[in-house]
């Protein structure tokens, strides 16, 4: 079956760029690459040109999800799956190719109304990437650059969407409060990482929960945490560790309002073994909510 390898790319439409382009490089260790053809800032984590693309706008919220494919075969089959499913897909306009540095792209939006492209062959930058601010670098390679948490309409029918159509296969699912908000959350891998895509149905004002980025060393999350206190950034759960993908981790608060995640010791889906389960606490330990961070 025809199916998505990894997390390409993210697209975030954002009010305040220049506080953005501060909060990436000082704070979360990205390295800003030149403005492409369509005025999106492109954020690099690893050899890839782009991993997260900022839109000047009013929304605050993701703009796209960009999906890579293994190969060109793999992409016209999903899109054939796809439109034989009676969803509407477009080829990518010339000038959304040449920007968003790959060598096809299908557009298409998911149960939700989010935008999400599927992408063939992202372009390499030619300079090797170094973190101005992290020492071990970040979890990417074969595993994509991290994974996304959503805030949906309909569980079952984005479930569907990213399963049957996109190739997406079943992790786990938490069922716990959120808050004051009772989560059913679905968790959903493309490749050995544990979840590329997260999502439960919530009646919140932003789809984008949060993003998560790995790193390749505990320190890492630690020096991280240090350098959100530093700047100021709000802490939303600080230090902590979840049940199901053993990720050590603590959530931020992004310029935006939405949260973002570093965590270290991500656990690896071995398909021959793996057990699908239900968890019913969102830690094992830590993740508690800092009251300064609820006002954002």
């Amino acid at each position: 079956m025809a199916a998505v390898a990894r997390l390409a790319y993210l697209g975030l439409e954002v009010s305040q760029p220049d506080a953005w382009l501060r909060f990436a490089t000082g704070v979360l260790g990205l390295e800003a690459g030149p403005r492409a053809s369509d005025g999106a800032l492109p954020l690099r984590l690893d050899d890839y040109a782009q991993r997260i693309r900022l839109h000047e706008g009013k929304s605050d919220d993701v703009a796209y999800l960009g999906w890579e494919t293994a190969d060109a075969g793999e992409l016209a089959a999903l899109i054939l799956r796809l439109k034989r499913a009676g969803v509407e897909v477009r080829s990518g306009t010339p000038a959304e190719i040449e920007a968003r540095g790959v060598d096809a792209l299908a557009v298409l939006k998911d149960p939700n109304g989010i935008r999400v492209e599927l992408a063939q062959g992202p372009k390499r930058a030619e300079k090797t990437f170094r973190s101005p601010a992290l020492s071990s670098g970040f979890v990417t390679g074969e595993e994509g650059m991290g994974h996304v948490f959503l805030f949906v309409d309909d569980s079952e029918k984005t479930d569907a969407f990213y399963r049957e159509l996109l190739g997406l296969k079943l992790s786990d699912y938490i069922d716990a409060k959120l808050g004051d908000v009772a989560m059913h959350a679905v968790f959903l891998h493309a490749n050995p990482r544990h979840h590329s895509l997260a999502f439960t149905k919530a009646p919140m004002r932003k789809r984008l929960g949060h993003f998560m980025l790995e790193v390749n060393a505990v320190d890492d999350v630690g020096v991280a945490y240090d350098r959100c206190q530093d700047a100021g950034v709000p802490i939303r759960y600080g230090l902590g560790r979840h049940p199901n993908d053993r990720m050590i981790s603590f959530y931020g608060v992004t310029p935006s309002g939405f949260a973002f995640e570093i965590g270290w010791g991500g656990r690896k889906v071995e398909e021959a073994s793996w057990q699908i389960k239900t968890y019913y606490n969102i830690s094992d330990w830590g993740h508690r909510p800092m009251a300064e961070a609820q006002q954002h």
